[in-house]
Parts: structure tokens; C-alpha cells; sequence
């Protein structure tokens, strides 16, 4: 699994931008069992990896929980493209094709998450077009199937 998500086009914008923080002890490509206690050891709230691997995950075809570049992913388990992620304390994204996206973006969903206490803000633009900030919405189950799909499709 390892040598293809790492070399998969779809990936290389969020492994440029994860893989430097990366901690050597982790290792590069990963299922959550493979990680001793993932939820509390990847440096993402244990809240926002519940979300992303619990709750948002659950009504995936498929188990897509890993931890790609030391962070809490979604990856789909054919084409080895991650399609969410958990990031720090309270953020979770996702690729989102159209109509999916403008929907999201419609909703609430952000391209740049703002951090308090004056620090710089976090833009998906380093990573894809494709990628949204969730905001806890409703819909975002769905949204994370239609990503799913999405990553799952032939290029």
C-alpha cells in the first residue's frame, strides 16, 4: 500500500505539505492498527479523528481509516487516493468533486481554516482546488461518500 498512495499524482500536493512535520517514528503510509492509541498519538484531536474515521467513514462501502504522512486520512482502498483528512483540533477535509463541492461551499464549507491566537491561517490552495473545510454541516456523510466515489473513479 505504501509505494502507490506515496506515488499516486492525486496525492503529492498533501504529501508536500504533511511530510515535512512528519515524525520519523511514524511511519509513512499506515492502518490505524498498525499506530499504538491513533486517536490520541497523531497530534489531531481525538474528536476530529472520531469524526473523520467514526462518524464520517461509517457509511463507506469500505474500511478507508489510514494514517498517510503521520495524519489521520481517508484513503480509498483500490486506487489509493485520500480523499479527507483530519488536521489539529477541529478540522476535517475532504476532495469533493462538483456538484458536491459548489454545494458544500453553498453550505458553509471553507477552502482556509482560521486559527485563533494569531496564528497564520491554513489554505487548501497548497493542496488541490478540490479540497474543502468541513464545518460540522449536515450533509457532510454524503459529501464524504461522493468523495469516496470520487477517488475512486479511473483517471
Amino acid at each position: 500500500m505504501t509505494r502507490d498512495a506515496l506515488d499516486h499524482p492525486a496525492n503529492a500536493a498533501l504529501r508536500r505539505y504533511l511530510e515535512p512535520g512528519r515524525r520519523a517514528s511514524l511511519p509513512v503510509v499506515a492502518v490505524p492498527d498498525d499506530i499504538d492509541n491513533p486517536y490520541y498519538t497523531l497530534g489531531t484531536h481525538p474528536d476530529i479523528v472520531a469524526r473523520l474515521w467514526d462518524e464520517l467513514a461509517e457509511q463507506l462501502p469500505a474500511d478507508c481509516r489510514t494514517v498517510f504522512c503521520g495524519m489521520p486520512t481517508l484513503m480509498h482502498p483500490v486506487t489509493k487516493i485520500v480523499f479527507a483528512f483530519a488536521w489539529g483540533t477541529m478540522v476535517v477535509a475532504a476532495r469533493l468533486p462538483e456538484p458536491e463541492r459548489s454545494a458544500a461551499r453553498r453550505a458553509g464549507a471553507t477552502r482556509v481554516h482560521m486559527y485563533s491566537g494569531g496564528l497564520p491561517p491554513f489554505s487548501l490552495d497548497d493542496i488541490g482546488e478540490e479540497w474543502l473545510f468541513f464545518q460540522w454541516l449536515r450533509d457532510e456523510p454524503a459529501w464524504c461518500l461522493a468523495a469516496y466515489e470520487f477517488a475512486g473513479r479511473p483517471a
